[in-house]
């Protein structure tokens, strides 16, 4: 017979519409205090899922080479969000390097949209501000997807050292106008960003994702 402490992880792993839209994850107390059969049938379970953030966070919490096997897998996915969410925790733990992490976002970045990646892809990239994922965030504030453009540009600008959060409200106004669905007012405003934190824009109005072994991420 099922512990109770099984039976409430089992219970967590059920979400329902509130669980879903307030984010909350499965009873990782729970799964913690499982004897060695039932963490690895928890196991077993959670492999055969790994369709949820909150299957990568409780494999995360059993940490076993198995399970972060399991998460490892995941760098590949087709879904953004859960190929994010592995690649958080898997640099957390330093199993994969900042040279992989930085690929995973070049990558993903410019497709990311809400519910799909673009939380999780904003904190991996302030996370990980390495020149080309800067780079790849001024492109996305010029030529990325409605959803995408304004929060790409704030987080830009601040990790370019030209604001003091990573939306910072005091430049909104600059923001949303990179919000713009006509180009040539998010042109504008993408070079006025670029001037205010010295960097020439010229590279992210052409092709720039699609130059990157001609070194175009290099600082000019």
């Amino acid at each position: 017979m099922a512990s109770p402490e099984y039976q409430r992880f089992l219970q967590s792993v059920n979400i329902g519409y509130v669980e879903w839209h307030d984010g909350i994850g499965y009873d990782l107390e729970a799964l913690k205090s499982l004897c060695p059969t039932e963490r690895q049938q928890a196991e077993d379970l959670l492999l055969s899922r790994r369709s949820d953030f909150r299957d990568i966070e409780a494999l995360d919490t059993l940490g076993t080479a198995r399970a972060l096997d399991g998460i490892e897998g995941l760098l590949s996915s087709r879904n953004l969000e859960l190929r994010l969410h592995a690649t958080r925790r898997l640099a957390a733990r330093k199993r994969i390097s900042s040279d992989k992490v930085e690929s995973i976002l070049l990558d993903t970045l410019p497709n990311v949209t809400p519910g799909k990646g673009l939380t999780e892809a904003l904190s991996l990239a302030e996370a990980h501000p390495t020149e080309a994922v800067r780079r790849r965030l001024l492109y996305c504030a010029v030529k990325g997807n409605d959803d995408l453009r304004v929060h790409a540009a704030a987080l830009a600008h601040f990790l370019y050292g030209g604001s003091t959060a990573s939306f910072d409200w005091t430049h909104r106004p600059l923001y949303l106008r990179l919000g713009s669905r006509v180009r040539a007012e998010r042109q504008a405003a993408y070079e006025e960003l670029c001037r205010s934190v010295g960097v020439d824009p010229a590279w992210a109005l052409e092709d720039g994702p699609k130059r990157r072994s001609r070194g175009i991420y290099a600082r000019r």
